[in-house]
């Protein structure tokens, strides 16, 4: 079978990232896989991509790092022509962007099985976000078949697409494999809490500088935010304002951020919205105790007070209360970052992938709008 996935480019996300898990744990293994991209991205992701599937099946349309209006404008054609001459059997369009561009295309070539993946609960832009809701559910009738990151986006998203026949599958981009592991709870030295993602508003790192500040107030206290985003200035002029220069710390996109996160006793996600979410999946499977907004796909995975500390909200009063409790507890630490590893391994072995792809791409023959129960779909 023939597969194009098409994504935005390569920065060091979440879903871009995902692909290449899912091209190393053999999703795609026994099919004719390229990738287009519409941008190069930030760091290294787009050469290990190249890499694992060989220069020939990867086109990056522009070299540059950022998704540019000429940019999409150069993708929408290069979408086109891999239609006209290579005509793949299925469209894969992941990201937002992604999808307007692939769905618009799409419509003209009718005979090419359009694939939607979904990797978070709300569409959000930073500009005109309404416009990318608006066109995406207009061109939704295109989509042939939904792929989401876990169940709970599965479900959100579904109010982005009029109603029709469609397959649907939840297709994880986390395998539980030889990350970092955390060599241990011993309370000896200051208390240290790490974060990490893209520095965005709905992330609400903003949330976690508030309760350092206070924690800060009454303890030695260290806060090392792994990621950048639009957000970075804004952050550290927070952290400014509130004198916290030498105890938080923005340390930018660091492909090693696991390894230096594991020296933390705890970590911390305080978003507002999520996919699967796999920085807090990587935590967990480290051993790192997490404490963590109870959104997205953590709801899944994450067993509050088993193996991870839920709130509700970003609230920086629960926050603090949170992680001052903790600070005091390294048995109750231990306990939540032993099972969570232990859970993680469980729950996404590697070797499932290879088994999910070949139950997706396998049942071409199924009657589209037959509903996969997350049960069956998710490595186990």
């Amino acid at each position: 079978m023939r597969l194009l996935y098409v994504i935005n480019g390569f920065d060091p996300g979440g879903a871009e990232h995902g692909l290449l898990t899912l091209v190393e744990q053999g999703f795609f293994d026994g099919h004719d896989l390229r990738v287009l991209a519409f941008c190069h991205g930030r760091g290294p992701l787009a050469d290990r991509i190249r890499a694992a599937l060989g220069d020939e099946r990867v086109l990056i349309v522009n070299a540059g790092n950022r998704l540019s209006a000429r940019a999409c404008a150069s993708g929408a054609w290069a979408v086109w022509q891999q239609f006209r001459q290579w005509r793949p059997d299925v469209a894969v369009l992941s990201l937002k962007q992604a999808n307007v561009i692939g769905r618009a295309v799409a419509v003209f070539f009718p005979a090419i099985r359009c694939v939607s993946f979904e990797h978070i609960e709300r569409y959000q832009a930073r500009r005109l976000g309404w416009i990318y809701q608006y066109l995406l559910y207009a061109l939704s009738w295109r989509v042939d078949e939904i792929w989401a990151d876990c169940q709970q986006t599965l479900d959100a998203t579904e109010q982005y697409f009029t109603p029709r026949a469609r397959r649907r599958f939840v297709v994880p981009l986390f395998a539980a494999q030889d990350h970092p592991v955390k060599a241990g709870y011993d309370p000896a030295g200051p208390f240290r809490v790490a974060a990490a993602g893209r520095l965005v508003a709905r992330k609400n790192f903003g949330a976690l500088i508030d309760a350092a500040a206070e924690l800060a107030a009454h303890r030695t206290l260290y806060v090392d935010i792994f990621g950048d985003g639009p957000g970075r200035a804004a952050l550290d002029a927070r952290i400014q304002r509130a004198g916290l220069a030498e105890c938080v710390r923005l340390h930018g996109y660091r492909s090693d951020w696991l390894e230096a996160a594991t020296a933390a006793d705890v970590f911390v996600n305080l978003s507002d919205n999520e996919g699967f979410c796999i920085v807090v999946a990587e935590a967990m499977s480290a051993g790192l105790p997490v404490v963590a907004t109870n959104v997205g796909g953590i709801r899944e995975y994450g067993i509050d007070r088993t193996n991870i500390l839920t709130l509700p909200e970003a609230d920086p009063g629960r926050v603090v209360a949170t992680l001052d409790a903790l600070s005091r507890d390294p048995g109750r630490r231990a306990a939540l970052g032993r099972a969570a590893r232990t859970h993680m391994r469980r729950l996404y072995a590697p070797e499932a992938f290879r088994q999910r792809g070949r139950e997706i791409f396998d049942r071409e023959e199924q009657t589209p709008g037959v509903y996969q129960d997350a049960a069956t779909v998710r490595p186990a």
